[in-house]
Protein backbone atom coordinates (compact mmCIF):
# COMPACT_ATOMS: atom_id res chain seq x y z
CA UNK A 1 0.00 0.00 0.00
CA UNK A 2 1.27 3.38 -0.96
CA UNK A 3 0.53 5.90 1.97
CA UNK A 4 0.63 9.62 1.28
CA UNK A 5 0.35 12.04 4.08
CA UNK A 6 -2.74 13.76 4.42
CA UNK A 7 -1.91 17.03 3.61
CA UNK A 8 -0.32 16.24 0.11
CA UNK A 9 -3.74 14.47 -0.63
CA UNK A 10 -5.89 17.36 0.56
CA UNK A 11 -3.56 19.95 -1.08
CA UNK A 12 -4.37 18.55 -4.10
CA UNK A 13 -8.07 17.79 -3.60
CA UNK A 14 -9.90 20.67 -6.34
CA UNK A 15 -13.02 21.42 -4.10
CA UNK A 16 -10.66 22.02 -1.13
CA UNK A 17 -8.38 24.55 -3.50
CA UNK A 18 -11.35 26.26 -4.36
CA UNK A 19 -12.26 26.83 -0.78
CA UNK A 20 -8.96 28.01 0.29
CA UNK A 21 -9.12 30.32 -2.57
CA UNK A 22 -12.31 32.11 -1.39
CA UNK A 23 -11.71 32.18 1.96
CA UNK A 24 -8.13 34.18 0.82
CA UNK A 25 -10.68 36.44 -1.58
CA UNK A 26 -12.85 37.18 1.50
CA UNK A 27 -9.65 38.12 3.61
CA UNK A 28 -8.39 40.46 1.31
CA UNK A 29 -12.06 41.89 1.08
CA UNK A 30 -12.63 41.97 5.11
CA UNK A 31 -9.69 44.07 4.92
CA UNK A 32 -11.23 46.37 2.38
CA UNK A 33 -14.10 46.38 4.13
CA UNK A 34 -13.08 47.27 7.56
CA UNK A 35 -11.35 50.53 5.71
CA UNK A 36 -14.58 51.66 4.62
CA UNK A 37 -16.16 51.44 8.32
CA UNK A 38 -15.99 53.94 11.24
CA UNK A 39 -12.83 53.52 13.38
CA UNK A 40 -14.78 52.43 16.24
CA UNK A 41 -16.57 49.64 14.08
CA UNK A 42 -13.34 48.03 12.57
CA UNK A 43 -12.37 45.54 15.32
CA UNK A 44 -16.23 44.27 15.61
CA UNK A 45 -16.40 42.92 12.42
CA UNK A 46 -15.05 39.48 12.47
CA UNK A 47 -15.46 38.39 9.29
CA UNK A 48 -16.83 38.99 5.80
CA UNK A 49 -19.18 36.29 3.36
CA UNK A 50 -19.36 37.03 -0.31
CA UNK A 51 -22.27 35.22 -2.21
CA UNK A 52 -22.37 36.21 -5.45
CA UNK A 53 -22.95 40.28 -5.21
CA UNK A 54 -24.22 40.11 -1.30
CA UNK A 55 -21.84 40.37 1.00
CA UNK A 56 -22.49 38.93 4.61
CA UNK A 57 -20.58 40.73 7.49
CA UNK A 58 -20.54 39.14 10.58
CA UNK A 59 -20.30 41.41 13.71
CA UNK A 60 -19.90 40.59 17.58
CA UNK A 61 -22.80 42.41 19.06
CA UNK A 62 -26.30 43.39 17.40
CA UNK A 63 -25.46 47.07 18.32
CA UNK A 64 -23.04 47.10 15.83
CA UNK A 65 -25.45 45.14 13.65
CA UNK A 66 -28.03 47.74 14.32
CA UNK A 67 -25.50 50.58 13.07
CA UNK A 68 -23.95 48.30 9.84
CA UNK A 69 -28.13 48.53 8.64
CA UNK A 70 -27.95 52.57 8.63
CA UNK A 71 -24.63 52.48 6.84
CA UNK A 72 -25.37 49.63 4.21
CA UNK A 73 -26.50 51.73 1.28
CA UNK A 74 -23.21 53.74 1.47
CA UNK A 75 -20.93 50.65 2.20
CA UNK A 76 -22.73 49.26 -1.17
CA UNK A 77 -21.37 52.61 -3.22
CA UNK A 78 -18.34 51.97 -1.64
CA UNK A 79 -17.78 48.44 -2.51
CA UNK A 80 -19.24 49.00 -6.06
CA UNK A 81 -15.73 48.44 -7.76
CA UNK A 82 -16.09 44.93 -6.00
CA UNK A 83 -19.88 44.29 -7.60
CA UNK A 84 -21.56 44.10 -4.45
CA UNK A 85 -24.83 44.81 -4.63
CA UNK A 86 -26.21 43.99 -1.26
CA UNK A 87 -24.76 44.00 2.33
CA UNK A 88 -26.53 42.01 5.08
CA UNK A 89 -25.13 42.00 8.72
CA UNK A 90 -24.97 38.51 11.32
CA UNK A 91 -23.86 37.79 14.65
CA UNK A 92 -20.75 36.03 15.23
CA UNK A 93 -19.66 35.77 18.82
CA UNK A 94 -15.82 36.85 19.17
CA UNK A 95 -13.90 33.79 19.51
CA UNK A 96 -12.38 33.64 23.19
CA UNK A 97 -9.64 35.38 24.43
CA UNK A 98 -6.29 33.37 24.46
CA UNK A 99 -4.93 32.43 28.22
CA UNK A 100 -2.72 34.31 29.60
CA UNK A 101 1.27 33.63 30.56
CA UNK A 102 1.04 34.95 33.52
CA UNK A 103 0.20 32.45 36.95
CA UNK A 104 -3.46 32.24 37.62
CA UNK A 105 -1.96 33.64 41.33
CA UNK A 106 1.00 35.88 42.39
CA UNK A 107 3.92 34.33 43.68
CA UNK A 108 4.57 35.06 47.80
CA UNK A 109 7.58 37.66 48.52
CA UNK A 110 10.31 36.15 50.35
CA UNK A 111 9.15 38.21 53.40
CA UNK A 112 5.53 36.37 53.53
CA UNK A 113 6.97 33.04 52.83
CA UNK A 114 9.48 33.71 55.66
CA UNK A 115 6.97 34.54 58.22
CA UNK A 116 4.32 31.17 57.03
CA UNK A 117 7.54 29.31 57.83
CA UNK A 118 7.76 31.23 61.01
CA UNK A 119 4.40 30.34 61.80
CA UNK A 120 4.64 26.57 61.22
CA UNK A 121 7.67 26.35 63.74
CA UNK A 122 5.81 27.95 66.56
CA UNK A 123 2.77 25.87 65.54
CA UNK A 124 1.84 23.02 67.50
CA UNK A 125 -1.24 21.81 65.31
CA UNK A 126 0.23 19.12 62.79
CA UNK A 127 -2.43 20.19 60.20
CA UNK A 128 -1.79 24.02 60.57
CA UNK A 129 1.83 23.18 60.06
CA UNK A 130 1.20 21.22 57.19
CA UNK A 131 -0.63 24.44 55.40
CA UNK A 132 1.20 27.05 56.40
CA UNK A 133 4.69 25.00 54.77
CA UNK A 134 2.32 24.33 51.89
CA UNK A 135 1.34 28.07 50.96
CA UNK A 136 4.87 29.09 51.87
CA UNK A 137 6.03 26.87 49.00
CA UNK A 138 4.19 29.14 46.76
CA UNK A 139 6.98 31.83 46.84
CA UNK A 140 9.02 32.35 43.95
CA UNK A 141 12.06 33.74 44.23
CA UNK A 142 12.65 36.47 41.85
CA UNK A 143 16.21 37.23 39.95
CA UNK A 144 17.48 39.81 42.68
CA UNK A 145 16.62 36.99 45.43
CA UNK A 146 18.68 34.67 43.80
CA UNK A 147 21.74 37.02 43.22
CA UNK A 148 21.81 37.44 46.53
CA UNK A 149 21.32 34.32 47.67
Amino acid sequence: MNAKPVGALLSNHPLLQTLLQQRQHDAELLAVVRAQLPPAMRAHCLDVRRHEQRLTLCLDSPAWLTRLRFMATDLVAALASYQINEIQGRIQLAPPPAPSASPLRSPLSATAAAHLRSAAAATADPDLQHLFLQLARHHTATDAELERS
